[in-house]
């Protein structure tokens, strides 16, 4: 299966999910958490660059410190898309400091850099899909924090809103069904000193439904 893992503070190693996929190595990278600045954004592009993003169509980025991951990897694609993101925060809020980048700001940045992108979607709450969700033909990405399922299903370093499991779950396989998927981003791991037996088995079940879609794509 094609899944890439962003190893910037070793959770997924302690999961035991890392062998699942293929692991990007990050970890060693300074002035990365929360905000990233150009050196830092320069040599994750050049690792980067040393695979094939567009051959890893679920990409798991750490916690919600590195969501500006999606931004990075979106950049790749080179046709017209659309954007939809889960996420209990909005992420379109200007950095604090002047020059640098964020995981709050990426949403807002990939807005005004990319000029591939077409709509951009964000969901809060279950109900929020049938208000805000927009069919089209344009191939989709979809980024996923796990902050946006409440804290009775798993625990993230960030605040939580109140999706369960099943909910995001069968938006996302709504989405494999009706669309055509660029690529799926998850972000949303607890701190690596704290429980992550709910995490792990959030992720399986993501791993689960992508391999059900890969599936899907060969009949």
């Amino acid at each position: 299966m094609s899944v890439l893992f962003c190893n910037f503070t070793g959770v997924y190693i302690n999961e035991g999910i890392a062998g699942e996929g293929t692991l990007l190595d990050l970890s060693d990278i300074s002035g990365t958490e929360m905000y990233i600045d150009d050196q830092s954004e320069e040599e994750i592009r050049r690792r980067t660059e040393l695979i094939d993003i567009s051959g890893y169509r679920l990409r798991f980025l750490d916690n919600g410190n590195y969501h500006y991951m999606s931004r990075i990897f979106a950049s790749y694609v080179k046709e017209p898309f659309d954007l939809i993101t889960f996420d209990n925060h909005t992420d379109d809020q200007p950095p604090a400091f002047e020059g640098l980048k964020s995981c709050g700001s990426w949403r807002r940045d990939i807005a005004v850099e990319n000029s591939c992108l077409k709509s951009s979607m964000l969901i809060q709450k279950y109900d929020d899909f049938r208000t805000v969700y927009i069919p089209s033909e344009l191939p989709l990405y979809i980024s996923i924090d796990k902050d946006v399922l409440s804290d009775k299903v798993l625990n993230t370093n960030w605040d939580q809103g109140e999706m369960t499991a099943e909910q995001l779950l069968s938006l996302l396989e709504k989405l494999m069904k009706e669309r055509e998927i660029i690529a799926v981003d998850v972000c949303g791991e607890d701190l690596p000193q704290n429980s992550y037996e709910n995490n792990k088995k959030f992720n399986d079940a993501i791993l689960s439904a992508f391999g059900k879609f890969e599936a899907m794509l060969q009949t």
